[in-house]
């Protein structure tokens, strides 16, 4: 009798405690409904999250919470959540949440999504040289031949856009980090780089395998049935392949004394002082390549895109860029400071089409306190900037490309908006996460911005068989978690004889800064790249 009354208790205690999971506490934000065990797992959209994440800012306000099984996830759409709660209580908003995908891919030492932990810290410390102005400073030469190149190749074969600017960002970044460029974007090592990058962003997208971190109990299911498993094992081949062979490269340019002044280079001389293995060592060259491969590329196709859709935009670049510099000389980094209308049109394209719409997710480290609202530790925290740079009440016409809008503001608000909680910068995440190619970054896009409209007329395809301009579609963009057009045709014309000619002789002097980062080629490591 004793018996039977136990066991009623404990599966009144069980259903009591499967009742509760997925429901919103009363201490969180609001949030759509939610049904039991699943809260709103069931709703969260898989592709281009951002979109749905929008909707509900607007219909809950800019914090607002979910329920993902028995997790919790906040979602902030506005600048003041951002500096409140991200920047000013970063030290309890450090965390990541638990991603099994990317801890079997990157051996739990890929620091984009790494807990807070020794080993970040670690990382992060050695990033020291290339995270502050002064460091990143150290590495322009190698950025503006890179972007002198891709004017070359776009002046040589427009048609290859993609092409030229994929090289482009993979051959800048392996320059900087290991001291090795790509002049050619059709090789056996930018054909591995890309699958491992592509490989990273199928792990990383939401909705590209079962939710295994919010409902732990699909990771005993065994591998030959859980394709996810296979996956991530997959990615890890990949990226291991890649990463160890151009760290390998590194190390034997430095044995040979022919060092280039690449970023690992001095990671492996402070090797001991920062205290890293070589796995470590070899896993933080690979997550910067991840970043920079594919972001810098996404921008310079977004704001292409964007100026053919709205060509006043390239008009007004042009007229700054003809009476500021001329036709006669080619341009020099220092130039920018005096282009604020390249300026804004390099805030306009990341507030239009950020690469990053809602970032990589953060996580409560200990229980925090905003507003009225209590986090539990371990929440999750979507910082969505998408909602925050579509936000009508904000900025004037949010769905137009208008760079005008920051030569009115430093923010490109509407008048009367308080901007004291605002940034530029939340593109590059906040707190203590912020990106550590940031100054990098800015440089190559502020190169790039600048000599591509210096150099080119960007326009629509012309049909072949009509005659007319082929129609310009700004929202046909790739699924991932990174926001990139998906290919598409324009038009692209030198400005004059006159420019091709400087790009010539530019191409003909950066040789003597390519030959540092060239070297002979090293076959790669065979891996199955099957799953």
């Amino acid at each position: 009798m004793w018996l039977t009354t136990f066991l009623c208790l404990l599966l009144v205690l069980l259903l009591f405690k499967l009742a509760k999971i997925g429901r919103r506490g009363p201490t969180l934000p609001p949030g759509p409904p939610t049904v039991p065990l699943l809260g709103n797992l069931n709703i969260f959209p898989k592709d281009f999250a951002f979109f749905k994440l929008t909707e509900w800012a607007r219909e809950y306000g800019d914090l607002y919470s979910l329920k993902l099984g028995p997790e919790t996830a906040v979602v902030v759409t506005s600048m003041k959540a951002i500096k409140e709660l991200m920047d000013q209580q970063s030290g309890l908003t450090c965390d990541r949440p638990k991603h099994y995908m990317s801890d079997v891919m990157y051996k739990q030492l890929y620091a984009a999504s790494m807990r807070y932990n020794e080993n970040w810290r670690l990382l992060r410390k050695s990033m020291h040289s290339i995270l502050t102005p002064n460091g990143a400073v150290e590495h322009q030469p190698i950025q503006a031949a890179e972007s002198t190149q891709l004017i070359y190749d776009l002046l040589h074969s427009p048609d290859d856009l993609f092409t030229h600017l994929r090289r482009y960002s993979t051959s800048v970044i392996t320059s900087i980090v290991f001291g090795k460029r790509f002049p050619q974007y059709d090789c056996p090592e930018v054909e591995a780089i890309f699958k491992s990058v592509d490989a990273s962003a199928v792990i990383f997208e939401p909705g590209a395998h079962p939710p295994v971190d919010q409902l732990p109990f699909l990771n005993y299911i065994p591998e030959r049935w859980a394709s996810w498993k296979r996956k991530a094992k997959w990615g890890n081949r990949l990226a291991r392949r890649i990463n160890f062979h151009l760290l390998g490269l590194c190390e034997e340019r430095i044995q040979r004394g022919e060092e280039n002044g690449c970023f690992l280079e001095g990671v492996i001389e402070n090797q001991e002082k920062y205290g890293l293995t070589r796995k470590m060592i070899g896993y933080l060259g690979g997550v910067l390549l991840d970043g920079g491969a594919h972001t810098t590329s996404a921008f310079l196709q977004s704001m292409i895109l964007c100026l053919i859709a709205f060509p006043e935009a390239q008009k007004r670049a042009h007229e700054e860029l003809d009476r500021v510099i001329g036709e006669d000389r080619a341009l020099r980094l220092e130039d920018f400071d005096n282009l604020p209308y390249c300026q804004a049109l390099i805030n306009e394209t990341h507030r239009f089409r950020p690469v990053a719409p809602h970032g990589v997710p953060h996580a409560v480290l200990k229980e925090a306190r905003y507003r009225d609202y209590v986090l539990p530790q371990g929440t999750v925290i979507f910082v969505n900037a998408w909602g925050i740079y579509h936000d009508p009440d904000v900025y004037e016409d949010p769905e137009i490309f208008n760079p005008g809008r920051y030569l009115q503001n430093e923010f490109g608000t509407k008048p009367g908006v308080d901007v004291s909680y605002f940034r530029n910068n939340i593109i590059f995440g906040s707190g203590r996460r912020m990106c550590p190619g940031m100054h990098v970054a800015n440089t190559s896009l502020a190169l790039n911005v600048m000599n591509l409209l210096w150099a080119f007329e960007f326009s629509p395809a012309v049909d072949p068989k009509t005659g007319k301009l082929l129609p310009v579609d700004i929202f046909n963009y790739e699924k991932g978690p990174f926001y990139a057009p998906a290919p598409f045709s324009c038009t692209i014309k030198p400005r004059s004889s006159a420019r091709s000619q400087i790009i010539e002789a530019e191409y003909a002097s950066a040789r003597v800064v390519f030959e540092k980062f060239e070297s002979v080629a090293k076959e790669l490591e065979v891996v199955d790249e099957t799953y």
